[in-house]
């Protein structure tokens, strides 16, 4: 049974607030230039202006933008940019606020190989981040054999509310597809591997605009993929209404562990959490969570025809007062 559960709580009853309102804090920009690290792969470290966050004030979202220029002539994992946020720099010990490149608990976002351009993260702090706190920005690019530069870094931090809402289910029994596939998975993952792969597709929208980042745990030793459609989801095109990147795949990803991806979401529109093994042999039950600035619903967007009669409803018993 592919679909056991889908528990959506109330926004009410996991609303966590979290510290007075407050705007949100960006820090300066800034550039960095990885080392020649020669696959060492040592995170650099920069300790943050203290005097961006405001006293008083609990931060529990990230954003993180900058350009990248790789360079042409390095290692193809080059690309693989990793970042965290800590409160010290990076040793067995910290606290890692957000980690999301390509390293124990951690994810990656995907780019064109060898194009420069502009890579952004957003999604919900590990550990909220106390306004009177250091805050340290580590970095590096995996196996550089040459520098790199990260221009006009910037990060912002907000005090939004966070809401949460409970998922899950079970990929046994549940329809294959032809995953997509990363360019990087040459070497481990052929084409055939990728066929006949149990996968499901949750329609959802949410209620607020803004950040809103999804987590699942697989049960058992399954390898989970998850991605983000928006508008529709056809599985003979794997690759359409995809937002931006996925996650579970790259090298450097945890076995059997958990998956987190986030994104800005519209309110008013519809889109589709998708979960798939990695494999033919990758799947089972899952947990899911999603937190984010608002409520998220699990279905389809009512059609506004549907809503009609409601509104007609309302207007006559208006008029009869």
């Amino acid at each position: 049974m592919h679909n056991r559960l889908l528990l959506c709580t109330s926004s009410v009853a996991f609303a966590l607030c979290v510290g007075a309102a407050a705007s949100p804090a960006t820090y300066a920009p800034f550039t960095v230039t990885t080392p020649n690290d020669s696959g060492a792969n040592t995170l650099q470290n920069l300790l943050l202006p203290g005097a961006t966050l405001q006293a008083g004030s609990t931060y529990t979202t990230f954003s993180v933008e900058f350009d990248w220029a790789p360079d042409a002539f390095a290692n193809a994992r080059q690309w693989n940019a990793i970042w965290a946020l800590t409160d010290a720099p990076a040793a067995p010990g910290v606290t890692f606020h957000a980690d999301p490149g390509p390293a124990v608990n951690a994810q990656i976002a995907l780019v064109p190989q060898f194009e420069p351009g502009t890579l952004r993260w957003v999604g919900v702090l590990n550990q909220p981040v106390s306004g009177s706190q250091d805050l340290y920005f580590n970095y590096l690019q995996v196996n550089a054999f040459t520098g790199t530069t990260w221009s006009d870094v910037s990060i912002t931090l907000d005090t939004t509310t966070i809401v949460s809402t409970a998922f899950g289910g079970d990929l046994t029994g549940a329809p294959t597809w032809t995953r997509f596939r990363d360019t990087r998975e040459g070497s481990f993952d052929t084409p055939s591997n990728v066929q006949n792969v149990r996968y499901e597709a949750l329609p959802f929208f949410v209620e607020t605009a803004g950040i809103h980042q999804f987590t699942v745990s697989p049960s058992s030793n399954w390898d989970a993929v998850i991605a983000v459609y928006q508008g529709a989801f056809d599985p003979t095109d794997p690759d359409a209404n995809r937002l931006d990147f996925w996650v579970g795949t790259a090298p450097g990803t945890t076995n059997f562990g958990d998956r987190t991806i986030a994104f800005d979401l519209e309110e008013g529109e519809q889109y589709y959490f998708l979960i798939t093994g990695r494999r033919s042999f990758d799947f089972g039950e899952y947990d899911g969570l999603v937190q984010g600035v608002g409520a998220v619903t699990f279905g389809i967007i009512p059609a506004p025809s549907a809503l009609a009669p409601l509104a007609l409803l309302a207007f006559g018993a208006a008029r009869r007062r």
